[in-house]
């Protein structure tokens, strides 16, 4: 009888494998640690990734500007400004959106850090200039009008390390129909005025109570258009909540004077009050129309505005009967 090939293969195989044992145990363990270096490696370049946009958000923070480079469309109200991108730009909506916290769910914290379920601002925080002085905090002390010789000298205090000088200036041509007290200051710095709109009210609108973002007509103030004609300077508007609870709009545009580029601070307290700065790159005239020659930017860097706005001295001011500061 012929030897079977298949038989005798078959055989071989049986006979060769018949003393092996698999060592079940180290090949799961193995791939057990080759998961975990695989998981480690991947969450490793995550957050790589994420503090590199971190730092480019930071840095550009701290250069001075906003870091968003668009507008919302003609009264559109102002939105919160969308999470940080690769680029570490930021772009405005006119309506609502989450937080641009990781993870709201994780905050334990109460008062005004209850506020994360709303938009956090998204620029980093400025030095805190100007302390109450005793003649605002004592009980019973006379209420500090928010006039125009009030406010230089409280300018005069906070911008007390710039080579600038104020003085009186001539009135923005322009309604804008919030009923606050208004003061016009010039802001003299290399022998190049600058008109300073500073604008401060109290509002009947109802302050968000569970933090949550403004909608539309429950602001004080939003987002205006720019006009186009400020020679393409870059321009931005994003708001979102403060540390200390308030809401804050930054604006970098033409849009409150066509033609003349400048920086917005607009402020609202939980109790009400509304503080709005604006610092142009010109000077007004007379006849509310910008002037020929303007600055590249306005002189007071963006982020002393920007501390000037949100300093504490303002909310011991109270506004003056007629909108007026003059």
């Amino acid at each position: 009888m012929d030897p079977d090939p298949d038989l005798d293969l078959s055989a071989m195989m049986e006979t060769s494998v018949k003393d092996l044992c698999v060592p079940v145990a180290v090949i799961v363990a193995e791939s057990g640690r080759r998961g975990r270096r695989r998981r480690l490696a991947r969450q490793l370049r995550i957050a790589g990734t994420t503090l590199a946009v971190a730092a480019i958000a930071f840095a550009g923070a701290n250069a001075g500007l906003p870091l968003i480079d668009a507008h919302p469309g003609p009264g559109a109200e102002v939105g919160p400004a969308a999470p940080a991108a690769a680029t570490g730009q930021l772009a405005p909506t006119p309506t609502p959106t989450p937080s641009v916290d990781p993870d709201p769910s994780r905050s334990t914290t109460t008062g005004a850090e209850d506020r994360r379920q709303g938009t956090k601002f998204p620029l980093a925080p400025v030095p805190v200039i100007g302390t109450p002085r005793p003649e605002m905090t004592t009980p019973g002390a006379p209420v500090i009008k928010f006039t125009e010789q009030s406010v230089e000298l409280e300018l005069r205090s906070l911008l007390s390390e710039k080579n600038g000088k104020t003085s009186a200036a001539h009135p923005v041509n322009a309604e804008r129909g919030d009923g606050a007290s208004a003061v016009y200051l010039a802001y003299t710095s290399d022998n190049q005025p600058v008109t300073l709109e500073l604008r401060f009210g109290r509002t009947e609108l109802l302050f968000p109570a569970d933090g949550s973002n403004p909608g539309p007509g429950q602001a004080p103030f939003r987002c205006s258009r720019d006009s186009g004609t400020a020679d393409n300077r870059s321009t931005a508007c994003l708001a979102g909540y403060l540390p200390n609870g308030s809401w804050e709009l930054v604006e970098t545009d033409d849009a409150r004077v066509a033609g003349l580029y400048s920086y917005r601070v607009a402020i609202w307290y939980p109790d009400g009050t509304v503080v709005d700065f604006t610092q142009y790159a010109g000077f007004v005239n007379d006849n509310g129309e910008p002037p020929s020659y303007v600055r590249e930017k306005p002189p007071i860097e963006f982020l002393l505005w920007r501390s000037v706005a949100e300093s504490p001295v303002w909310t011991y001011y109270t506004p003056v009967e007629g909108g007026t500061g003059g």
